[in-house]
């Protein structure tokens, strides 16, 4: 399996060649080409290829990642199941609602050697490439998933009422496992590794992934509530490593104050 992002960093697709039996999991109506011999097949949820490890589970796991792709990337040595996810239900479609994705995922499997599929964010942005170990994960904000790669677990965390307040939703999307995950974006796409201990304050509309050995915590954007408020920051979050934060240089408009409470709650 191989992959390239091309048409960086405003109009990126996710070009995947696949060889015969690979597949890609990916958001529904994301598809832009794909070549007469991959077979498209619905799935509800985001069902796992593995049983998660123990690892996986912890909301303290470490992480390691690549950087963003800007160039043509090659996924090397990364196992692909033989089978398609299994773990397919309608809880885990409903989770995947809760955050923030669609109900029902495409899987695209390739039926002989050499077949491509190109993938297109919804916004106009670029695409995030995180490496998923078993020793690894991160999380993903709201409405940044793509798609994912290998056999890698993407489960629906609760992310309590600092998710709320800090507009990313009561749950996030934690991704752990083995292979990779393409997240989009809104406009460009920044990198920081933060070493141990090191803080970083981000808008809460721009984070696009963290690291699940990255710890968040919601503060006031000034010591006083008035200037937090008068100056249109008001709450925001401090991002403390070791790890590593992927953020665009753009917020999605809003869709009216109906849309920002149902994004806040849900």
């Amino acid at each position: 399996m191989q992959f390239q992002v091309q048409h960086s960093p405003v109009f990126s697709t996710l070009e995947i060649t696949l060889e015969q039996d690979e597949f890609v999991v990916a958001q529904p109506n994301s598809m832009l080409t794909m070549t007469s011999g991959v077979k498209i097949a619905a799935h509800i949820g985001r069902g796992s290829s593995h049983e998660p490890t123990a690892r996986g589970e912890s909301e303290d796991a470490g992480v390691e990642n690549s950087t963003a792709a800007k160039e043509s990337q090659t996924l090397k040595n990364v196992p692909v199941p033989q089978k398609p996810p299994r773990k397919h239900s309608l809880s885990s479609g409903f989770k995947s609602l809760l955050g923030g994705e669609s109900f029902f995922t495409a899987e695209f499997r390739a039926k002989s050697d050499d077949e491509q599929v190109v993938l297109a964010p919804e916004s106009y942005g670029d695409i995030v490439v995180l490496e998923i170990t078993d020793e690894s994960g991160f999380y993903l904000t709201r409405g940044s998933y793509l798609a994912n790669t290998g056999p890698t677990h993407i489960r629906t965390t609760y992310g309590g009422l600092k998710g709320l307040m800090s507009k990313k939703g009561l749950f996030l999307m934690h991704a752990s496992g083995a292979g990779h995950v393409f997240c989009q974006s809104y406009g460009s796409v920044v990198h920081r590794e933060l070493a141990a201990d090191e803080t970083i304050y981000v808008d809460n509309r721009f984070m696009v992934a963290f690291s699940d050995s990255v710890t968040y915590q919601l503060v006031k954007a000034t010591e006083s509530i008035r200037d937090s408020l008068m100056s249109g920051e008001g709450l925001i979050n401090r991002y403390t490593g070791p790890g590593h934060v992927y953020y665009q240089t753009r917020g999605k408009p809003s869709g009216g104050f109906l849309s920002v409470l149902l994004e806040a709650f849900f």
